[in-house]
């Protein structure tokens, strides 16, 4: 499974445009058996910095669905819709893996 992480902010006035985005682009998700795990608000920021306001998260059974979403022709119209109504958008995708593999990992790249 990987999960993607959506951070953005909804350009003031555009909310109606981004509500039906997201109307939209749940039936196509479902297509491409993806799943929100998560939509919400930012609440706080307890470290670091994070500027946008909102917070998605979207599991994908892999890389090849995700692909296939994001290739969809359909996609390409709603996408219009999302990016017309958002700004400082970063997306990003997590592989899903053991505590136990991300720790051997770092511990081979910490070997000369």
């Amino acid at each position: 499974m990987i999960a993607v992480l959506n951070l953005f902010d909804i350009i003031p006035g555009k909310e109606a445009t981004y509500a039906e985005y997201l109307h939209r682009v749940q039936a196509l998700l479902e297509r491409h058996r993806a799943r929100i795990l998560f939509y919400g608000r930012t609440k706080a920021v307890f470290r670091g910095q994070c500027a946008q306001d909102y917070c998605g998260i979207i599991a994908y059974e892999g890389m090849e669905q995700l692909r296939s979403f994001s290739e969809d022709p359909e996609f390409a119209d709603l996408r219009i819709l999302r990016d017309v109504a958002t700004r400082n958008y970063v997306l990003t995708v997590i592989e899903e893996a053991s505590i136990d593999d991300v720790v051997a990992d770092l511990r081979c790249r910490s070997t000369p």
